[in-house]
C-alpha cells in the first residue's frame, strides 16, 4: 500500500527538512501541518470506507444462502479487507510521525516524555480518536495561525503521536506549553480532569520537581554533558543497502547497526559474529507495532527521503545490536553489577553493595529509557558517563541518609 504514497512521504520529508526553528518566517511550519492534515484526514475517510465494506461482509458471510464457494469468497475478501485496514491504520501513524518530526525539531526530547504518558500513572496515555468530524478542530487550527502571528511556533496536537495532551502545542520555549481549547462555555468532569492534567505538567516543567506520572517527587535533572549519538552511522548502513545486500558497522566497542535487504536469505551466524551476549533492537518492528512515539523520530534521524521511504515501506530491515558482555564490563568498571532485564518493568537493574548497608543498593533504568540505545542511536560510553552521574548522585543521597540515621 505504501506505495501508492511514496510522493506524499518524498514530500513531506523535504517540508521537515525546510523547517528552521531559528527562523521567524512560519509559512513552512503551517504548510507541513496543513499537508499532514489533509493527509490524516483522507486516511480516515478511506478507513470508515473499508470498515462499512468489512461490516457489509460480515453481515453477508452469516446468511443462510451462501454456498461453500461463495463463503469462501467472502472470507478472502474479509482478509482482504482487514488487511487495507491495518495498512491505512498504519499510515495514519506514519502522518503523525512527520508531525513528531516539527515537535522536535523545536523542543528537546528530553522535555517531551510527560506528553505522552498520563499524569497520574507511569502509563502511556491512549490516543484521541479520529480529527474528522472533531468538535473544536477549526478554532484549533485558528489559534495555531494566531500564535505564529505572534512569533510563537504552534502545533496541533492531534497530527503527533508524542503529544497526547491538549489541543495545541506553543513550542518557543525549551519547554513545551500544552492548552486546552474549549469548542464551548460548557465544561465537564473530562474536561475538568484534562485541564487539571495540564496544570500538573506545567508546574512539573516550572519547578523541575512534582508528582507525576504516578511516582511521588519527581525530580528533573540536567545531563551532565551533550548527548553522544551514532546517527551518522545507522545513515551509512541504510545508504550502503542501495548496492550491499548486508551491512554491519560498529561504531564503537559493544555497538553493532545491522541492515539487510528485504528477501535476502539471512546468515544469523554471521549477523552475530563476535558478540558474546546480543541484546537486539528490531528497528523494524518498533516502526511497524507504533512503538517509535516518545522517541527521537525516524523521520529526523533517517536522513535522506529515499532511505526513509526504504525504512517505511519495509525494503530494508534495520538492527541495533548490543554486546550486553561488554555493557556489563564498562559498568562493572565503575563498581556495578548490571543486570539486563528488558520487561515492562525495567530495563537494566545495576547494583552495588554499599558500606554501611546490609543489603545491595538497586537502581532500575526503565525499558523505555533503555530503549534510546536502539532506537536513538545512543553511544555506549554517553549512556555509562551519564547513569554514573546519576548512580552517583543517588548513592551521594543514600550515604547522607545513612550519616544522619
Amino acid at each position: 500500500m505504501l506505495k501508492y504514497y511514496k510522493r506524499h512521504i518524498f514530500a513531506l520529508k523535504d517540508m521537515l527538512d525546510a523547517i528552521d526553528p531559528s527562523s521567524e518566517d512560519f509559512s513552512p511550519l503551517l504548510e507541513i501541518q496543513k499537508y499532514i492534515l489533509e493527509r490524516i484526514l483522507g486516511t480516515e475517510v478511506r478507513i470508515n470506507k473499508k470498515k462499512a465494506e468489512l461490516g457489509g461482509l460480515k453481515k453477508s458471510l452469516r446468511s443462510n444462502k451462501n454456498g461453500k464457494e461463495r463463503s469462501i469468497e467472502i472470507k478472502s475478501k474479509i482478509s482482504s479487507v482487514k488487511k487495507s485496514l491495518s495498512g491505512y491504520k498504519f499510515l495514519l501513524y506514519v502522518w503523525r510521525c512527520f508531525g513528531d518530526g516539527i515537535v522536535f525539531k523545536y523542543v528537546s526530547k528530553w522535555n517531551l516524555k510527560r506528553l505522552i504518558f498520563e499524569v497520574d500513572s507511569p502509563e502511556i496515555k491512549k490516543t484521541s480518536g479520529y480529527i474528522g468530524g472533531k468538535e473544536g478542530i477549526e478554532k484549533e487550527w485558528q489559534l495555531v495561525m494566531s500564535a505564529t502571528e505572534h512569533n510563537v511556533p504552534a502545533i496541533l496536537c492531534d497530527i503527533t503521536n508524542s503529544i497526547r495532551h491538549g489541543d495545541i502545542c506553543l513550542l518557543g520555549a525549551s519547554d513545551p506549553h500544552v492548552i486546552e481549547v474549549k469548542s464551548s462555555s460548557n465544561t465537564n468532569k473530562r474536561v475538568k480532569r484534562q485541564i487539571e492534567s495540564i496544570d500538573k505538567i506545567h508546574s512539573y516543567f516550572e519547578s523541575d520537581v512534582g508528582s507525576i506520572g504516578g511516582l511521588d517527587s519527581m525530580k528533573r535533572v540536567a545531563f551532565p554533558e551533550e548527548e553522544k549519538h551514532h546517527n551518522s552511522a545507522i545513515n551509512e548502513v541504510i545508504r550502503s543497502l542501495f548496492d550491499d545486500k548486508f551491512c554491519r558497522v560498529c561504531p564503537e566497542p559493544g555497538l553493532h547497526y545491522v541492515g539487510i535487504q528485504t528477501g535476502v536469505v539471512t546468515d544469523y551466524d554471521n549477523l552475530f559474529n563476535g558478540i558474546e551476549e546480543p541484546l537486539v533492537y528490531m528497528l523494524n518492528q518498533a516502526k511497524t507495532d507504533g512503538r517509535w512515539d516518545n522517541y527521537y523520530p525516524f523521520t529526523l534521524s533517517i536522513k535522506d527521503a529515499a532511505s526513509l521511504y526504504r525504512f517505511l515501506a519495509g525494503e530494508v530491515y534495520l538492527f541495533v545490536v548490543v554486546d550486553g558482555s561488554i555493557l556489563k564490563s564498562m559498568f562493572k568498571s565503575i563498581g556495578y553489577d548490571l543486570d539486563i532485564v528488558m520487561s515492562e518493568d525495567a530495563g537494566f537493574i545495576f547494583s552495588k553493595m554499599i558500606d554501611g548497608y546490609e543489603e545491595p543498593f538497586f537502581y532500575i533504568a526503565s525499558e523505555h529509557y533503555v530503549g534510546r540505545l536502539g532506537l536513538e542511536f545512543i553511544s555506549l560510553k554517553w549512556f555509562l558517563d551519564n547513569e554514573e552521574f546519576m548512580l552517583k548522585e543517588i548513592e551521594g543521597e543514600l550515604l547522607e541518609q545513612l550519616q544522619n540515621a
